[in-house]
């Protein structure tokens, strides 16, 4: 809280002192699991560790089978893939179940103004990167590189479903 000279100082000598120590415990570390490696516990540490890793990095997203709309399991990947259109373009375009329910009610039609490509600048530098991708597979981090061509895209892409009120199949 104290931000003088003499305190700054101390501060940097305790940072460097903390970079000096956190360095060499991590290379404790690492000495200590080659040591562990080099056994026969630390090879089938090390083959646990890989097939663990491989699992990991297999798609759990991807489904190989469905059932259709008659309860037959679809096994082929065109077959499994169209029934996920299907699914969800009935999910996507259905009416809301909220707006069903309500009898009686009158719905206020107002006038919803255009998406600004200023807004979706916006969004976008709200938007964090390095997270996870959407379903277009397209990362934060494109829609942010591609600047401008992206704002326009993305408006008119926004812009074209507010006057449709459906979302696009692609």
């Amino acid at each position: 809280m104290d931000r003088t000279e003499e305190n700054r100082q101390e501060y940097k000598e305790l940072q460097r002192r903390v970079k000096r120590e956190v360095s060499k415990a991590k290379q404790k570390a690492y000495d200590e699991l080659y040591t562990r490696l080099d056994t026969r516990e630390g090879e089938k540490n090390l083959d646990r560790l890989t097939k663990q890793r491989d699992r990991d990095g297999k798609d759990v997203q991807q489904v190989r089978v469905i059932k259709d709309l008659d309860g037959r399991v679809l096994t082929s990947e065109e077959s499994v893939q169209r029934r996920w259109k299907e699914y969800f373009e009935e999910l996507m375009n259905e009416e809301n179940e909220r707006e069903k329910r309500v009898e009686g009610v009158n719905s206020v039609e107002q006038k919803v103004d255009k998406i600004r490509k200023d807004e979706v600048r916006k969004a976008l530098k709200r938007m964090k990167s390095g997270k996870a991708v959407g379903p277009d597979d397209i990362l934060v981090e494109v829609w942010k590189c591609l600047g401008e061509a992206a704002e326009e895209f993305l408006t008119s892409l926004f812009n074209r479903v507010l006057e449709s009120e459906k979302m696009p199949e692609e």
